[in-house]
């Protein structure tokens, strides 16, 4: 059974700021435009499918470091062609966390975390997740315990929803 994650402190504040900063108006139909897959690789077995009711919409990924143990949230964009990341926000640096920006990428300090801003395009997000760090999705009202299938490799891809059967 999947357990509920709420986020707290910087974590939530970062998250609000992604999610109202995206304007992103619903579709005009009310059809779902956009889904977002859960997938686990190599087979790319759908675990979780979120189907979200505009074009482009924000997610983000939040998890607790592995060596600094602080909580680190990512925030990207799925549109029906791919994934694009957005931000990360963290308070320590670590492995695998930035340490400078690339060409087009912004450093900020806010409330004492680090964050980047970015554009970065992905077709498909690979990750390994453990019960440890905590890793949560937030998207589309949701929010998904991604340790739920236990500690292991998943999948994230974005791509139009199938039509519902007629």
């Amino acid at each position: 059974m999947a357990r509920t994650h709420r986020f707290s402190g910087a974590a939530s504040a970062a998250l609000a700021c992604a999610f109202a900063a995206s304007g992103i108006a619903p579709a005009s139909d009310g059809a779902p435009a956009v889904c977002l897959v859960i997938a686990a690789p190599p087979s790319a077995e759908a675990l979780d499918v979120i189907a979200f009711d505009v074009e482009a919409t924000p997610f983000a990924l939040s998890y607790i470091h592995s060596v600094t143990r602080t909580p680190v949230v990512e925030t990207y964009g799925a549109t029906a062609s791919g994934i694009t990341q957005t931000s990360i926000a963290f308070t320590e640096h670590g492995p695998g966390l930035p340490t400078e920006g690339t060409d087009g990428e912004r450093w900020e300090r806010r409330d004492g975390r680090f964050v980047v801003m970015m554009n970065r395009a992905f077709t498909t997000i690979r990750m390994r997740v453990h019960a440890d760090q905590q890793p949560v999705l937030a998207a589309a009202g949701r929010s998904v315990a991604l340790a739920q299938w236990g500690n292991r490799a998943l999948e994230l891809r974005s791509g139009s929803c199938p039509a519902p059967p007629q």
